[in-house]
């Protein structure tokens, strides 16, 4: 499995944090970087702290959890209809 940018994840890798851009004008998101941490709780505290509402994350208590919250984030940021609809949490 590999980041949105397509970069490889990380063995110990439990949670995943994506700093977006949101166009409002074209309803898009570009993830503009990615953030690992080797578990959950990191990853929520980055996410948490970081002045960025667009951004998005996955996490999970392990691995396999992990990687089913990540492919179901990445199925959504492919979702027009979703990223649309985001726009109204932004």
């Amino acid at each position: 499995m590999k980041t949105f940018l397509n970069e490889p994840i990380h063995p110990e890798t439990k949670g995943i944090v994506y700093l977006c851009k949101y166009d409002y004008e074209n309803s898009t998101i570009k993830v503009k970087r990615s953030m690992q941490f080797a578990n959950g709780f990191h990853a929520l505290n980055a996410y948490a702290n970081i002045p960025n509402p667009e951004s998005q994350m996955a996490s999970g208590k392990d691995k396999e959890s992990f990687e089913k919250k990540l492919s179901e984030l990445h199925e959504k940021l492919n979702d027009p209809e979703w990223v649309k609809d985001l726009a109204g949490y932004l």
